[in-house]
């Protein structure tokens, strides 16, 4: 807060505060990430702005693919559209009137894509 000494002659404060840092300290910043939700007993939506598409996952299962990350850490492309870039996840507490209208996707497995390279000698 400035001082009355300080001001200028129209009554502004003559200098510029810097703000103080934010804290970076593992402890003090709050992360609710997929372990948190699945506890909680939330789950995962998935929107794709570009499509107009959603889908729901049950955060354990998203956890086995991407780890324990908040929401702005799940990368996925739409199956609709094929894009990354509009897609938005976050985590929804629904009633159990809402779980029954919703269609949850679940984890069947995993399916690695084996690509060849070929050098030229």
């Amino acid at each position: 807060m400035c001082r009355k000494v300080l001001l200028t002659a129209m009554g502004i404060c003559s200098y510029f505060v810097l703000m103080p840092e934010p804290s970076s300290h593992p402890r003090l910043v709050g992360r609710w990430a997929l372990a948190n939700a699945d506890q909680a007993g939330q789950i995962v939506r998935v929107e794709c702005y570009h499509c107009s598409i959603t889908r729901h996952y049950y955060p354990a299962d998203l956890k086995a693919l991407f780890g324990n990350v908040p929401p702005s850490g799940i990368r996925m492309r739409c199956e609709k559209c094929g894009k990354t870039d509009w897609i938005r996840a976050d985590f929804v507490r629904m009633s159990a009137a809402e779980r029954q209208a919703i269609r949850i996707r679940k984890l069947v497995g995993v399916r690695m894509v084996r690509k060849v390279i070929w050098k030229d000698e």
